[in-house]
């Protein structure tokens, strides 16, 4: 299965909440732990899901858009660290 099917079918689990953990996605998919843990890094760097600590929740419209505009918007004096809008340590007036 390619990286694409597999990410499709991890996050329409988690966006349908019919999974919210990793191990709850190994029991419903059957997939490797280590395909598991792949797919949501490629989630969570697509700004597709969050994850805090062991659970897995969908982003919302409004907070993709923002997590995207604040990724790629290089002087914008913030930044988001686990969901978590925080002042750029490194940006100056």
């Amino acid at each position: 299965m390619r990286d694409e099917d597999i990410d499709w079918q991890i996050y329409h689990r988690i966006a349908l909440g019919e999974a919210g953990t990793i191990p709850e996605l190994i029991s419903i998919t059957e997939l490797d732990e280590e395909v598991i843990r792949a797919s949501v890094q490629r989630l969570v760097g697509y700004l597709l899901i969050r994850q805090e600590g062991e659970l897995l929740r969908p982003m919302g419209l409004e907070e993709m858009l923002l997590s995207c505009r604040i990724r790629y918007t290089k002087d914008l004096p913030v930044t988001i660290e686990n969901g978590v809008i925080k002042i750029r340590s490194d940006h100056h007036h």
